[in-house]
């Protein structure tokens, strides 16, 4: 089970940060054809039922959507999520970018939203923020 901190609530809804990976693998997205089944490693940044926040190595374009599989750090299960990236921002790691990902429910292929949402406080053990 993954160790987090809570770091703030928005609106009932939990957000989390963390130092724990998660590993994030593109599927298919059309407007970055570039990362089509590139596995990216992450220090998952900050964790929503919503979406979340993630380090990557490439500048992906603002409102492209793509679909993911989503395996947390220490765990066996792996969530299938769409989403659109609404923020893009360089990193301080040189190379690097932050973008925020806002997960959405797909009719036309496989999706764990509702899964991930369901689960979202299941899947972690809290500790306090500092």
């Amino acid at each position: 089970m993954n160790k987090i901190t809570q770091l703030f609530k928005k609106k009932q809804e939990p957000h989390f940060v963390s130092a724990e990976g998660t590993e994030v693998k593109i599927l298919f997205s059309s407007e970055n054809p570039s990362l089509l089944g590139k596995t990216i490693k992450t220090k998952a940044i900050e964790l929503s039922p919503k979406g979340f926040r993630l380090e990557v190595e490439h500048a992906i374009e603002i409102d492209s959507v793509l679909d993911i599989s989503v395996r947390l750090d220490g765990t066996s299960r792996t969530y299938n999520l769409t989403g659109n990236v609404r923020y893009r921002l360089p990193s301080i790691h040189q190379g690097q970018y932050q973008i925020v990902l806002v997960l959405r429910e797909r009719m036309d292929i496989r999706s764990d939203l509702k899964a991930w949402k369901s689960n979202f406080e299941q899947n972690f053990a809290f500790s306090a923020a500092i």
